[in-house]
């Protein structure tokens, strides 16, 4: 009798769930992240027009018709506006608005549009009148103020919300430059600080979807288009990584520029209208000689690389555009350094390619490819996303070879940067605040978790007046989860110390003691509103197995008791749950 092979089973289908849910709103967020994007471009370009007579973003050489008493009125009127702004502002609330990577760092991605209005209208107060500063800043933020908002409206949970801090991120990343791969990568470096197939799909499909919308809505026009020129050969490589390494001194001397004039502005300037002002004067000489400095200086990057922009040329606007962000950003206007560290690479890179010129027998290297290297080195030294920076070319260019090459000198400044200085210009502008946040990872869940869930009543309660006998019959059944010891009149006097106990039971005298001699010395008064983390912090310096929890108004009534073992394995429950939604690990609720 023959059997007949019986077919495998098919595999179960998962029904749709709530990942399915996720993804379809991080195409959401992409969407509305890219529109937003093509309207906060668009108005820039309107606005620079409107104040200088020009649009910034889109010139390196003044129209005929331009006057550097407009260009100095019109940042003058930034730097009143600027600071008006800022009094406005703090005035509606102390607290200074947070960015997405602080967000996703310390509050698991709960943002609100306080952040957004505290940190875009400022920068838009600031390019749109010339000041030398990036609207990248800006545009990621609305884009994870969006994500974040929506998220919380639906009641994502934690998790959850800081991946969609990171959709809206890499959404605005991704339609400013036209470039997905990279947009999404910028979240993963900075956003996240980790990768996992859990976050590609809702990262990915966000970031192209803002790139088709800023697509349809504008055209498929970058903000600048690049060329490499020939291909690359074998001298290529030890020339990225001499690029790369005076790259990363390069980043590093603009970050520490920035906090050198805050400081020596603000110590012979008291005022803040002041600082801004003498920096409108520094930019509105710098424009007379460089125009370039002004905005973002996109432009510019594009004629960097197709050298345009070489020789003297190139090195005096390097220097000029280098001091012109640092001046802007250590005087109070607010932007970023996104779009300025791509320009001051592409000019260091054009810069190089000539010095090396002039070395007798030197190989004749690409200035275009110099230009890209140098680029994407200076991005990674001050950004700190390299691979962000090494797909930003790639996509720009379509130069697979010249990726490599690029790739090469991105990593090298990256390195030393990290080696050397040990932050990106984000990073350490957290440092200056206090703030020990080294990226997007998701270093404050004990600092959120609450402590109810561990809060246990005592196990057995005794009088202040028990004995010793009494006592030790009571800390016999009641073990580690806590022995109370209460006044005649009902007040709560603290926990019994078994070490104490085990002390006076170990000596041979009999001496007459009592139970509210036996309680623990006085120590943090912990309430039902205290974080695990602040548990935590108390059982780590106090070698105690229990802590009592008090009453808000009446300290002197116990809620109940926590265990050290609880605690610490609560706080172990909550750090495995984030390492595997950091790897993906599990099913998607």
């Amino acid at each position: 009798m023959l059997l007949r092979p019986r077919l495998p089973a098919l595999p179960n289908i998962r029904k749709p769930t709530g990942s399915f849910r996720l993804v379809g709103l991080a195409i959401v967020i992409g969407i509305l992240t890219g529109l937003m994007v093509a309207i906060v471009q668009q108005f820039v370009v309107f606005a620079q027009r409107a104040m200088l007579g020009f649009a910034a973003e889109r010139r390196v050489a003044l129209p005929d018709h331009a006057s550097f008493l407009r260009i100095a009125l019109a940042l003058a009127c930034s730097a009143f506006l600027v600071t008006l702004l800022s009094h406005l502002i703090a005035r509606w609330k102390t607290k200074e608005p947070i960015d997405a990577v602080e967000a996703n760092a310390l509050n698991g991605g709960r943002m609100g549009w306080y952040d957004a209005t505290g940190v875009v209208i400022p920068i838009l107060a600031s390019v749109c009148f010339g000041a030398s500063v990036g609207i990248e800043a800006a545009v990621t933020q609305l884009g994870a103020v969006l994500a974040s908002r929506l998220g919380r409206r639906l009641n994502r949970p934690r998790s959850d919300l800081r991946l969609l801090v990171a959709v809206g991120a890499a959404a605005a990343i991704a339609a400013a430059y036209r470039a997905p791969i990279a947009g999404m990568l910028y979240a993963y470096e900075l956003l996240l600080g980790t990768f996992s197939r859990r976050t590609l799909a809702p990262i990915g499909l966000g970031a192209i979807a803002a790139v088709i919308t800023i697509w349809l809505l504008l055209g498929q026009v970058r903000p600048f288009s690049l060329e490499t020129g020939p291909g690359t050969s074998w001298s290529d490589y030890p020339l990225a990584v001499l690029i790369g390494v005076i790259a990363a001194f390069a980043g590093i001397v603009v970050m520490l520029l920035v906090s050198a004039i805050e400081r020596l502005l603000k110590r012979y300037l008291k005022d803040e209208i002041l600082r801004r002002l003498s920096a409108a004067l520094l930019l509105t000489a710098l424009a007379t000689r460089f125009p370039a400095v002004l905005g973002s200086g996109h432009a510019a990057i594009e004629h960097a690389v197709s050298g345009d922009i070489a020789g003297r040329h190139a090195l005096g606007l390097l220097a000029a555009k280098g001091l012109a962000s640092a001046a802007s950003l250590g005087a109070g206007f607010r932007g970023g350094l996104f779009g300025a560290s791509l320009m001051i690479g592409a000019l260091l890179g054009q810069v190089l390619a000539w010095v090396l010129t002039l070395i007798p027998g030197a190989p004749a290297w690409s200035p275009a490819l110099c230009a890209v290297i140098g680029m994407a080195s200076v991005g990674a030294s001050v950004i700190g996303s390299p691979l962000a920076m090494i797909f930003l070319v790639l996509e720009t260019t379509g130069d697979f070879d010249a990726t490599i090459v690029v790739a090469i000198g991105a990593l090298t400044a990256s390195f030393l940067t990290d080696r050397l200085f040990g932050y990106s210009f984000a990073t350490w502008r957290f440092q200056q605040r206090g703030l020990a946040i080294e990226g997007g990872h998701d270093i404050s869940r004990l600092e959120a978790a609450a402590i109810g869930e561990i809060i246990k009543p005592p196990k057995r309660a005794v009088m202040a007046n028990a004995s010793l006998e009494e006592v030790h019959r009571a800390l016999s059944t009641a073990g580690a989860r806590g022995t109370a010891v209460y006044a005649v009149d009902g007040t709560f006097l603290g926990l019994i110390d078994p070490r104490l106990v085990e002390t006076i039971e170990a000596e041979s005298v009999d001496l007459p003691v009592v139970a509210a001699e036996l309680v623990y010395e006085s120590g943090p008064i912990v309430t039902p509103a205290a974080s695990l983390a602040e548990v935590l912090d108390i059982f780590r310096s106090d070698d105690r197995a229990t802590l009592a929890v008090v009453g808000f108004e009446d300290r002197n009534k116990i809620v109940g008791c926590i265990r050290a073992r609880d605690a610490f394995a609560l706080a172990s429950s909550l750090l495995d749950t984030q390492r595997r939604e950091d790897l993906g690990v599990g099913s998607w609720k």
